[in-house]
């Protein structure tokens, strides 16, 4: 500010008026520096934000997939065998272990079930939820006494809806109860298939010297 006051040709006069406008200057090509170099500093800001900003991002999008490996599941959990559409317990407690025989009266009842079903179907079809009524409630009493626990639990579904006179509910149970007596079907055929293998078992056993 000095070297400006001695060479301002103004200000080597005696008139001291003259260094207010003097002043005025000077203070206002400061400040025309000062913004010139902040807005020099914003621009190289704004030109290395993107390169920071890019290598963020790259950052971040690196991180998750670690995340998600550590906390996905294995592909290979061992899956839990199905539960036997009967009661092992109860057909050994009331036909002993023959699986053979077992086998046999479960076929027997698959059977007489088949032909309750069908006139189940024939009394929806003509929309007669009594006669379905009594037909699933011998279903039931069947299943419960030989521990059938899927047909049990179906059968007194469509026993309930009978006395309701729900025939949609009905129809979605008979459709239900086929299926549940194909599953006892092939649970049945194993066990007559293991059965056979048990006797073949015992008789080389007995025939041996």
């Amino acid at each position: 500010m000095n070297s400006f006051l001695a060479i301002h040709p103004f200000l080597r006069c005696e008139d001291l008026s003259l260094m207010r406008p003097a002043l005025a200057l000077a203070g206002l090509l400061l400040l025309l520096a000062a913004l010139l170099w902040r807005r020099t500093r914003w621009h190289q800001a704004g030109r290395a934000a993107p390169a920071d900003l890019h290598a963020l991002l790259q950052m971040r999008k690196a991180v998750p997939p670690a995340k998600a490996a550590d906390s996905a599941p294995p592909s290979t959990a061992p899956k839990t065998p199905d539960t036997p559409p009967f009661d092992a317990a109860r057909l050994d407690a009331m036909f002993g272990h023959d699986r053979r025989l077992q086998g046999e009266i479960l076929a027997l009842f698959v059977a007489e079930t088949r032909d309750r079903l069908a006139g189940i179907a024939h009394a929806l079809r003509c929309e007669r939820a009594a006669p379905a009524r009594v037909l699933a409630q011998e279903i039931l009493d069947g299943s419960q006494s030989m521990g059938l626990l899927p047909l049990q639990a179906l059968s007194h579904q469509a026993v309930h809806a009978g006395f309701s006179n729900d025939i949609g509910a009905l129809h979605r149970l008979h459709a239900e109860l086929l299926m549940a007596l194909d599953a006892l079907s092939q649970a049945v055929t194993a066990l007559q298939t293991a059965g056979t293998a048990q006797a073949d078992d015992c008789n080389g056993v007995g025939s041996r010297p």
